[in-house]
């Protein structure tokens, strides 16, 4: 059978949309199992009450609360806890992830270093929304399984007021064509009579200029020489991002496996009628569609009620005045047998007025990587389908009601305990009540006697709690005193990877926008590289890794690693295997992240610094300047230092000239030269008092 949704027309199927969109909504992970989720993560059932107790005039008429009226009642957020550890572990992580852009190639190391800068520059630039999206998403993901970020990019216009004077005017029409009416433009502003020409050639030449303020502009120059005029210009081009709800902000088809070979996406949002009615000017969305949707406003296609996602109590429902719209993404091939992914705007509840099919938009995405814009997380990958990746409260929810009933049954003890049921002479019936210090009428011993309640010792409660607490502890990788630290910083380690590998998707989608959208201008001026050229041409040829090591997350442990490298490892590597720049790099971003960007520069920077150092103590040298000696004790930077200062030495001809006439810079230079020799044997001492012996080229005493 055809697929229906397989080609590309210029008028799409709206209704095998809207029945793939049901299918997408009915089936796999359905709503009734993001309600159960929602309810076990926020201890929702019904008959609550705000006290924690049951009550009967709350349940079901003819239902009883068990075992008496004002039993506990106590709401455990064990999923809710364990979610919150696990949104603490994977925003972290995002946050101080280390972000790589690395070649494909040997030829691209130096582009795929200005890619690296181009993209953390997007990470810097959006921080409050990425931190923002990541929060949701790590929620989403724990909560229901899995969720989706959708990657765009978002273009805003707005007019500003640009100056414009006589002689700008003049410049303009002389650059232009003689033969162009353009060229005669100053000649019709400074003339009266011409006016209304020199206004219709303005709107002409300016956008959505009006006949009103064209005519002002032309009298403003004519008697002022100078005036502005409204210019058009992109206030926002960014990248945007957005976490996706399951099965309310986004949904697939039950079977999709890999989200990118989906049969179609769907991406729900609710807008007012403002932003619908916008759209048709901004957006060119077609006006009846439009007009048909606001038919619908306050309904919705199996629209999950919202008003109880934090268990508060309201009326309210967010979808009053707002109106269903969907996004439906389709990968189709044209008549020419290419594949392009298309979208099409759709109201679920309208199909075709008068027979006639409605849609908002239907047009190809023009996105360059020719994916879907959307980028899928998982929690667990324990099936293909997306849909059966489980969330915390699908695995905890027998443990929380464990909880539950453990902790119910320790108040209700308590309860018992504190006012066992009295047992009272049938014969006196209910006539007296008692409490502290009340007096009761007895005849006969054994008028009253307190009912013995059920023993049972409290600790086994207690024990059952902390039993499902470790349980539950080891399966999410919660740190805790009986269990290996290993084990769990293994289980950490693994949900951080899925985590950001999942992350380095977005991020690269993020920068192939950013290599179409953005001039070159703008991508040589944000990279400050010659490269920039390169990976605007070839956006392809990049891996892109984000790491984080979970264990940075223990001071102890990074304190006892800073100092096993620094004492043990550093000391022998005589032979400069170690790139002290990157080391010095990731200790620092493990020990203060929140300073790591300020403190550090990229290590071609740190060598221009240290060089430009070196001149400048030369320089002052050259007219009698002694430089500042250092305690070349423990200084690394020694040997780099002299290098350059021989260098400096060999190629400049000033320098050249003052070590042949200058006696005073010759022995300023020579006592520099000195003291940089003095760190380098420094260096060479603590190799050889480790090693035994020096390395060959350096010699070495008997």
């Amino acid at each position: 059978m055809k697929d229906k949704l397989a080609h590309s027309s210029e008028t799409p199927d709206v209704n095998e949309l809207i029945s793939e969109y049901k299918r997408s909504l009915d089936q796999g992970t359905t709503l009734g199992a993001i309600r159960d989720s929602e309810d076990t993560r926020f201890a929702r059932w019904s008959g609550q009450s705000d006290d924690g107790k049951k009550w009967s005039k709350n349940l079901t008429e003819g239902v009883q609360a068990f075992p008496f009226d004002g039993a506990s009642d106590c709401r455990v957020y064990l999923a809710d806890q364990i979610i919150g550890d696990c949104v603490d572990m994977l925003t972290v992580a995002h946050s101080r992830a280390d972000l790589r852009v690395n070649p494909v190639e040997l030829n691209d190391t130096e582009p795929s270093a200005a890619a690296t800068t181009l993209v953390n520059w997007v990470r810097t630039s959006m921080q409050n929304d990425l931190q923002r999206e990541a929060e949701l998403l790590a929620n989403y993901i724990s909560t229901y399984g899995w969720a989706a970020m959708f990657v765009g990019w978002e273009q805003q216009a707005t007019l500003r007021n640009k100056p414009i004077t006589m002689e700008q005017l003049i410049m303009i029409a002389q650059e232009s064509d003689p033969a162009s009416i353009l060229a005669e433009l100053p000649e019709m502003v400074a003339d009266k009579e011409r006016a209304d020409q020199a206004s219709e050639l303005l709107m002409q030449f300016v956008p959505d200029l009006k006949k009103r303020r064209a005519n002002k502009i032309v009298k403003e120059l004519r008697e002022d020489g100078a005036a502005v005029f409204p210019e058009a210009y992109l206030c926002r081009n960014r990248p945007s991002i957005v976490a996706l709800k399951p099965h309310e902000e986004i949904s697939i088809p039950p079977e999709t496996i890999d989200i990118q070979n989906a049969r179609a996406i769907f991406r729900r949002q609710y807008l007012t009628e403002v932003e619908l009615r916008s759209k048709v000017t901004t957006e060119n969305w077609d006006e009846k569609f439009v007009d048909a949707a606001l038919n619908t406003s306050g309904r919705s296609l199996n629209h999950l009620d919202q008003t109880a996602l934090t268990g508060l109590v309201s009326e309210f429902n967010r979808s009053d005045n707002l109106v269903e719209v969907v996004y439906a993404y389709t990968r189709q091939i044209d008549a020419n047998g290419v594949p392009s992914i298309y979208y099409t705007i759709f109201c679920p509840l309208i199909s075709d007025v008068d027979g006639n099919k409605l849609f908002a938009l239907h047009e190809m995405l023009d996105y360059a990587h020719n994916q879907y814009p959307f980028v899928l997380f998982r929690r667990e990958n324990v099936a293909r389908r997306v849909v059966e990746s489980r969330g915390v409260p699908d695995i905890v929810k027998t443990w929380q009601n464990e909880i539950k009933v453990q902790r119910d049954s320790i108040f209700d003890a308590t309860s018992f305990e504190t006012m066992p049921p009295l047992q009272v002479s049938k014969r006196l019936g209910m006539a007296n009540k008692i409490g502290p210090g009340v007096q009761l009428p007895v005849t006969k011993a054994g008028d009253y006697a307190w009912l013995q309640p059920p023993s049972r010792p409290p600790a086994t409660a207690f024990s059952l709690i902390e039993a499902i607490q470790e349980q539950a502890d080891a399966y999410f990788g919660r740190p805790n005193a009986k269990i290996p630290q290993t084990q769990t910083m293994m289980k950490q380690q693994r949900m951080v990877n899925e985590w950001l590998r999942s992350y380095s998707e977005v991020y690269r989608q993020m920068f192939r926008l950013c290599v179409q959208y953005l001039s070159p201008e703008e991508v040589m001026r944000i990279t400050s590289s010659q490269a920039a050229e390169a990976i605007t041409q070839d956006a392809v040829r990049f891996d892109f890794n984000l790491r984080f090591n979970v264990s940075e997350m223990d001071n102890e442990m990074v304190k006892q690693k800073m100092q096993t490298i620094a004492q043990a490892i550093v000391p022998l590597d005589v032979g400069g295997t170690i790139d002290r720049s990157k080391l010095v790099n990731k200790l620092l971003r493990a020990v203060a992240p929140e300073s790591a960007e300020e403190l550090l520069t990229d290590q071609q920077g740190a060598s221009r610094k240290l060089y430009e150092q070196t001149k400048g103590e030369i320089t002052g040298m050259l007219v009698g300047v002694e430089a500042t000696y250092q305690d070349m004790s423990n200084e690394p930077t020694a040997g780099t230092k002299m290098q350059f200062a021989e260098e400096i030495a060999s190629s400049s001809p000033g320098v050249q000239e003052a070590m042949q006439g200058n006696e005073l810079f010759k022995e300023l230079f020579s006592k520099y030269m000195q003291n940089l020799q003095m760190g380098v044997s420094q260096i060479q001492n603590k190799q050889v008092g480790l090693t035994g012996v020096a390395p060959a080229g350096q010699g070495g005493g008997q």
